[in-house]
């Protein structure tokens, strides 16, 4: 120890400091120093306390990113979203982050608006940085990309319902039973006609949103008139779509959106040209949020366990990236239900329930 501690000259300024220069200040060798930073339980006690100060003394901070790729992890998944603003998505996001964080791994995000060549450009940055895991939320990449990424060993899972995702591992709500509620409960109420607003970046939520629509008209056996719209997910978009919408001639009876930031704009659209909700058009939300029920008239939504999603996926996402085998193995599953909270913008005057599974 003595000899150690004459070669470290206190206050020296050495520059950019790196490991060699680290080992050369606390007079041992480049790797003692990696065993400290590694494996500390192999060095002498007095030995890993002296190569801690001096890091310490001299702000060394180790390359985690180039140490990782020698012990094969980097401690890190990735999280690409289509729409990081959506507060589905951010719930979506803090269960991931939960369960990564539990693990004592970093999480970073690409938000992608659901473009195809941003999704593509995100997904090899991954590759690049060596992530431990990807979790792909409603992503639009080929089958053929995913499976590819997956056989350079990186696992993947896929939120959203998407069988050709790439991705043996799906975690989803079942947003086809859940347009199937809503237009079950607009139906309750007479309305014959009702239309449809689909989100544009979000193709697998909108197509299981249509297959759930169809089936309850059809179950209904009776004449509905139906519509099919799309916009983008914010307010603006859906305050936007609505005032088009208004300048025909004949609106639709009722309209269910993708999400509550759409239903909020057609909402405001509605108030500002004076047509009354529900009165005039009844409103219905593929998404809760906690303004839905602040407005007037509150907006009936479904209530997604979007955190829960969040946090299944990660869960499955670290059985992957513990247990390789797992990745390419048997496919997986794993779904959760909407619930359906009914208020009064879609008609119902005379009490405001929930409907739980």
């Amino acid at each position: 120890m003595r000899d150690i501690m004459k070669h470290h000259r206190k206050g020296a300024t050495w520059g950019f400091m790196n490991i060699r220069k680290v080992a050369e200040m606390a007079g041992v060798s480049v790797a003692t120093i990696s065993r400290v930073l590694n494996h500390p339980e192999q060095v002498l006690p007095e030995t890993r306390d002296h190569v801690l100060a001096v890091m310490k003394e001299q702000n060394y901070t180790p390359n985690w990113f180039a140490r990782g790729l020698n012990l094969g992890t980097t401690k890190t998944v990735a999280l690409l979203v289509p729409e990081i603003e959506s507060e589905t998505q951010q719930r979506i996001i803090s269960g991931i982050e939960t369960v990564a964080r539990n693990k004592g791994y970093a999480v970073f995000f690409c938000n992608t608006h659901g473009n195809a060549q941003i999704e593509e450009e995100s997904l090899h940055m991954c590759e690049n940085r060596r992530v431990d895991g990807i979790a792909l939320v409603s992503t639009n990449l080929a089958k053929e990309r995913v499976l590819q990424t997956r056989e350079s060993g990186i696992p993947c899972v896929h939120v959203g319902k998407n069988r050709d995702s790439g991705c043996d591992t799906l975690c989803y709500i079942d947003f086809e039973e859940g347009a199937y509620r809503l237009t079950r409960h607009l139906l309750s109420f007479g309305y014959r006609s009702i239309g449809l607003v689909r989100n544009l970046a979000e193709r697998n939520m909108s197509a299981q949103m249509e297959a759930g629509f169809a089936n309850a008209i059809r179950e209904s056996q009776q004449e509905i008139e139906t519509r099919l719209y799309a916009c983008e997910a914010s307010v603006q978009s859906g305050y936007l779509f609505a005032q088009q919408l208004m300048q025909q001639d004949v609106l639709p009876q009722a309209l269910i959106t993708a999400g509550d930031g759409q239903a909020l704009g057609v909402l405001k659209a509605a108030q500002d040209a004076n047509i009354s909700v529900p009165q005039k058009l009844a409103l219905a939300s593929m998404t809760d949020s906690p303004v839905c029920g602040l407005v007037n008239p509150p907006i009936t939504a479904l209530e997604l366990p979007a955190s829960k999603l969040g946090m299944a996926a990660g869960r499955l996402l670290f059985d992957s990236i513990e247990n390789k085998e797992l990745e390419l193995g048997v496919p997986q599953e794993m779904v959760l239900q909407p619930k359906l909270k009914i208020r009064r913008s879609c008609g119902n005057e005379k009490y405001i329930y929930e409907l739980f599974d």
